[in-house]
């Protein structure tokens, strides 16, 4: 039997509906799926790699 658990204020990363996304945990197995556009991602596998465009940057700030 799987538990499905909406979470509140979450927006979809493929449709950008808000509210539609649910936590789904089956077994061993979570993943999340949105109900408007029907996206699926595995929450068990590992985070995508970072963009290699992506840089950090450090604010600094004067001192007064």
């Amino acid at each position: 039997m799987s538990k499905r658990q909406f979470i509140a204020g979450a927006t979809c990363p493929a449709c950008g509906a808000i509210d539609k996304i649910q936590r789904c945990e089956e077994q061993d197995n979570v993943w999340m799926e949105c109900i408007a556009c029907g996206m699926v991602r595995d929450l068990d596998a590992a985070p995508p790699a970072a963009d290699a465009n992506v840089q950090t940057v450090e604010l600094k700030f004067p001192k007064k």
